[in-house]
């Protein structure tokens, strides 16, 4: 009976969840049909950090600040998600006028130590210059205003919540059916016994290698449902684990929902989707005359007394993100334009690894926070140390 009840209590929950992605879309779409059609500027007025704000949010432009700074000879890869100084750096001349964003992981990244890559995104997208950036946007008619949104987001953001905690409850309730099928008397205790041990103490490992591969909430949802199917056909509540089974794949279900509906519902406007559509329309390479740029490494003498045309790159960047640019050309339909620069800042987020410009959910809301980025915090202790006995990585374009 009890089972019966946690069943319906949570498909009652499903569909009320569905219905709330299903009417927030629908007054989702009567804030856009309200708003700007038109926009008032065209794609090459826009900066490369206010385009990428406009593609991804706040950590797309941290990717640009920090493929800025590492245009610009004041940083490099170093170790994996780490970025440092280069050691040549104390004897190069003052860098080009930077954005301020780029001033702000300058300033982050101290000579001699390397940080988390990651850290400098966050920092970047956090700064003080990001409220100006967002206020020029709105005025520009590209962004909705908090106030506009609010009302969806708010509606949004709760089911998306309630969600949320029910797929996280789902995770120690899969180790506890790991544990029930492990100690099911059985005849004789044997090979079925140490395998169920083996996947309750791999069940962490699961969570981090499903958390690294897919990322969010449905990454630990993901390995919960693997371990409780895993751990069924051992333990002697079959009934209460086919349900439990049943409630993951609805999860799993109505995560679909979400994403058709619009997934996070973000404040850009038509305005901002015609420039966005006119900025990308730039990035086809047949449209490009001028030839890709030799493959040069900052840092290097002869390289470093030529200027470096950045804003391609950073055009791109902004357009495609880290992730994107980790792609090999042309797969999944990228189209990497053929411009300066743009082949090292592809070698540098493959360096950088998948902590910076992991798994984009677009624009969310007000563009408050960073997923998948952690605050900053003071480097120091096993932080790694740069010097001239350890080089530096310097990641080759392709």
């Amino acid at each position: 009976m009890v089972v019966e009840a946690v069943v319906l209590g949570t498909v009652l929950c499903y569909l009320a969840i569905a219905g709330c992605y299903a009417a927030t879309r629908y007054g989702y779409r009567r804030i856009l049909a309200a708003g700007p059609r038109r926009p008032a500027v065209g794609a090459e007025e826009l900066t490369p950090f206010e385009l990428g704000m406009l593609a991804g949010g706040r950590r797309r432009l941290g990717e640009v600040a920090l493929a800025e700074l590492y245009l610009s000879g004041r940083a490099v890869a170093h170790g994996h998600g780490m970025v440092a100084r280069p050691w040549q750096a104390e004897q190069r001349p003052a860098p080009d006028a930077l954005a301020p964003f780029t001033r702000v992981l300058d300033a982050r990244l101290p000579a001699g130590r390397a940080v988390p890559a990651d850290h400098l995104v966050a920092a970047a997208s956090t700064s003080d210059a990001t409220t100006v950036l967002l206020w020029r946007l709105r005025r520009l008619g590209l962004l909705f205003s908090p106030e506009r949104m609010r009302r969806v987001t708010f509606a949004r953001n709760a089911a998306w919540g309630l969600q949320v905690l029910i797929g996280a409850a789902g995770v120690p309730f899969a180790g506890g059916a790991a544990v029930a099928a492990m100690m099911a008397p059985r005849e004789p205790v044997g090979i079925v016994f140490v395998l169920l041990a083996g996947l309750f103490l791999a069940y962490p490992f699961l969570l981090h290698l499903t958390h690294r591969v897919i990322g969010g909430v449905r990454a630990a949802v993901l390995a919960a449902f693997i371990v409780t199917a895993a751990a069924a056909p051992a333990a002697e509540l079959p009934r209460e684990l086919i349900a439990a089974l049943g409630l993951f794949l609805g999860w799993f279900a109505l995560y679909g929902v979400y994403r058709l509906t619009g997934g996070g519902l973000g404040p850009r406007t038509r305005a901002g989707d015609a420039v966005l559509a006119e900025a990308r329309s730039d990035l086809d390479p047949s449209a490009r005359a001028e030839p890709p740029e030799p493959l040069e490494q900052p840092g290097h003498a002869e390289a470093r007394d030529r200027p470096r045309p950045r804003g391609p790159a950073l055009r791109a960047t902004a357009l495609l993100g880290f992730r994107e640019l980790r792609r090999r050309p042309g797969k999944r339909g990228l189209r990497a334009p053929g411009c300066p620069g743009l082949g090292l800042v592809r070698s540098f987020a493959t360096a950088c690894g998948r902590g910076v410009g992991g798994p984009d959910g677009g624009l969310v809301g007000d563009f408050t926070g960073v997923p998948g980025s952690t605050a900053w915090r003071r480097v120091g202790g096993g932080v790694p140390t740069v010097g001239r006995h350890h080089h530096p990585h310097h990641p080759r374009g392709d």
